[in-house]
């Protein structure tokens, strides 16, 4: 379960080294050739938590969900009217214009097994931050720097030129809907919610994008 993750206290070299690996694996995803980038946070986040929890904790990061159906439903739809509230503030409340994620442009039916993949590594990018975090302070602004983590690594992704509205954008966007994704884990003692969350949030997303395209 969640609670056998966050709040374990973890040696700082092996923060330091299992950091480097998540890292190295966020790299090959952002910069990385397709084949590698793919796979690359899975593997590292897998990898990650081996060498700093072992491997009987990182057993329980994929526990059976508590309550699956009302958290997934509760926090899916949470997180899409937050998203388009959002998203209409910044558009239309201050006129910014808003850089879209260039895999929702370019839709295709290999995304619906390349997407459940990556993202399954970004949730344990994610959620390796949120239990180093945790090991150090108080879940709550562990909660809080994960989500400021996760948006700030969609800079590139979602960069319009303008360095501080694409902080704003990610921060508000992305890091907010990290919020809910955690603490979807958190209330379910699963990644398996977060991760299920994430994957229906996406596909959903690029389906919106290809019916109005």
């Amino acid at each position: 379960m969640m609670k056998d993750v966050l709040s374990q206290r973890i040696p700082l070299q092996k923060i330091l080294i299992s950091t480097c690996v998540v890292c190295i694996g966020l790299l090959g995803l952002l910069f990385g050739p397709p084949t590698i980038g793919i796979f690359s946070l899975t593997v590292t986040g897998l990898l990650a938590f081996h060498y700093s929890l072992g491997k009987a904790k990182t057993h329980a990061l994929f526990s059976k969900p508590v309550r699956p159906i009302k958290y997934v439903g509760i926090f899916f739809l949470l997180n899409w009217l937050l998203s388009l509230l959002s998203g209409a503030l910044l558009t239309y409340g201050f006129g910014w214009h808003l850089q879209s994620n260039p895999v929702n442009d370019r839709p295709t039916l290999l995304l619906l097994v390349t997407v459940p993949i990556m993202i399954m590594g970004e949730e344990l990018f994610s959620i390796y931050f949120l239990s180093l975090f945790s090991s150090r302070i108080t879940l709550l602004l562990a909660n809080l720097f994960s989500a400021i983590v996760f948006g700030l690594v969609h800079f590139s992704t979602y960069y319009n030129g303008n360095p501080l509205k694409t902080i704003v954008h990610v921060l508000l966007i992305q890091g907010t809907a990290r919020l809910l994704f955690n603490t979807a884990a958190i209330k379910s003692n699963s990644i398996w919610t977060s991760w299920i969350i994430h994957v229906l949030f996406d596909l959903s997303s690029i389906y919106f994008v290809f019916l109005h395209g």
